[in-house]
């Protein structure tokens, strides 16, 4: 079987990390939730099961930037944040906002991933593995891309990106105040495999300069 970089099924994508990176299954979930993740027959079930607000008396609660766990103690995590931002009221309304915790604002979101990233950095063992979900999004008329700031930031905390899957979606909710439309709807998610370790490509490539570009166009012409 071919393991492909992109699926309409989440399940599928989830298996296929867990058959090339962590084939033990994941150790630790942080945002466990009611784990639709997970099937015994081929997804195994986390040793750790965290969440802010947990669904049952076996996950316990904790903040994925504040982990009880000691530093370099976890193999491989698997890590499915909200991406929800933009509310405009003082909690999240409306189907997915009382189904989902979320957040007002873009960069709150983003500082929050930033302190996760820290903390994963902080309790993985040296190559450990965490698969991290996210998607970007449009608030206020912009683009935010999330998974490039992912990116950046996890290189920063000491990470190396080895794979990246896309989730697609066949529809999408819309929110009222979304129908006048600027922007290309988002018809995918991500799914980042991060390994603690040194970083195995050059990310931090100095660009050329345009005015140096712009002569040597200028002298071949």
């Amino acid at each position: 079987m071919t393991i492909k970089t992109v699926s309409d099924n989440q399940h599928d994508i989830i298996r296929d990390i867990q058959t090339l990176y962590v084939k033990d299954g994941f150790e630790l979930d942080p945002t466990y939730s009611k784990g639709v993740f997970y099937k015994p027959e081929d997804i195994k079930e986390p040793m750790h099961k965290y969440d802010l607000f947990p669904k049952n008396e076996n996950i316990k609660k904790a903040s994925a930037d504040n982990l009880p766990f000691e530093d370099g103690s976890i193999g491989s995590i698997m890590f499915d944040p909200p991406f929800m931002a933009g509310f405009t009221k003082s909690k999240p309304t409306g189907i997915m906002g009382e189904r989902f915790h979320g957040f007002r604002y873009v960069p709150d979101l983003w500082e929050w991933y930033d302190r996760c990233l820290l903390e994963f950095g902080r309790v993985l063992k040296k190559g450990g593995i965490l698969a991290f979900k996210c998607q970007d999004t449009v608030s206020s008329g912009k683009n935010w891309f999330s998974h490039s700031y992912v990116m950046n930031r996890a290189l920063e905390h000491g990470f190396y990106p080895r794979d990246m899957f896309v989730l697609t979606a066949k529809s999408r909710m819309i929110g009222h105040n979304h129908k006048n439309q600027k922007h290309a709807r988002k018809f995918h998610s991500y799914f980042w495999v991060f390994e603690k370790t040194n970083c195995k490509v050059n990310y931090d490539i100095v660009g050329i300069d345009p005015s140096e570009k712009l002569a040597q166009t200028t002298e071949t012409g």
